[in-house]
């Protein structure tokens, strides 16, 4: 019987270690520092999904009529604290996480099959940032949004057909429209190389971190139009939820 207790004693002290092991190499949630099951802690994922918006399509159509506007969220809490801790805090898995709940949701919504129907060869382009905050931050969080979206909807993400010349400043940082507008205006350019591929027009969805004003896509919606690509739609993770 010697050799059966060396065993299970062998056995046990293997599963100690792997327990041990396991505890050790755990990644902990970024918003709690509790351990995490997956990119979060199961409770910051349920807080961050009870910011859910209770309607996808923005049905006041904030952009215009013709260019129906998404969003995943609402803008507060921990959805909030999340996107936060994700641009500034350098935790980039969190917008892979995020966008898989906006794919999800996109694949229930009729829009999605709407879009296939209507618009053959649509591509998904997330929204720039400028060289210089690229290098400072090391990620586009909209492009890691956008990416991810892609893969689990199987549409193309086509980021090389915008591009930020203008290196502006955080549209939070301006006060007055006119601010805003200033600080955007010339801010996007289409890269000529792409510009000679536009033979045809083309379809193609915006898609973006956060939706307050409007102006960064107004003005991304602009610079496309110059070279016949058509903004079909816009996806947010979240706007703001203005009081009435």
């Amino acid at each position: 019987m010697n050799w059966f207790t060396s065993i299970s004693k062998g056995l046990r002290i293997d599963r100690l270690a792997n327990v041990v092991t396991d505890s050790l190499w755990q990644a902990n949630c970024p918003l709690c520092k509790r351990p995490a099951d997956h990119v979060l802690c199961k409770d910051c994922d349920r807080q961050i999904t009870s910011y859910q918006s209770p309607d996808f399509f923005q049905k006041d159509h904030p952009i215009a009529p013709e260019i129906p506007l998404y969003s995943w969220g609402i803008y507060d809490g921990t959805l909030k604290r999340g996107i936060a801790a994700s641009k500034y805090e350098n935790h980039p898995e969190i917008m892979k996480l995020i966008g898989e709940k906006i794919a999800e949701r996109w694949k229930r919504s009729p829009d999605a099959r709407k879009f296939a129907q209507n618009f053959k060869n649509l591509a998904v382009i997330p929204i720039p940032l400028h060289d210089n905050k690229l290098k400072s931050r090391g990620f586009n969080q909209a492009e890691i949004l956008a990416r991810r979206f892609c893969d689990l909807t199987a549409m193309p993400c086509a980021p090389q057909l915008l591009q930020r010349v203008k290196d502006t400043k955080a549209q939070m940082q301006t006060k007055t429209i006119q601010e805003r507008e200033r600080n955007l205006s010339k801010a996007f350019t289409v890269p000529s190389a792409q510009v000679s591929k536009q033979t045809n027009s083309r379809s193609v969805i915006l898609f973006d971190d956060i939706y307050t004003t409007g102006a960064t896509i107004r003005e991304a919606i602009a610079t496309l139009a110059t070279s016949k690509m058509t903004v079909r739609g816009v996806i947010v993770i979240a706007r703001p939820q203005f009081k009435s």
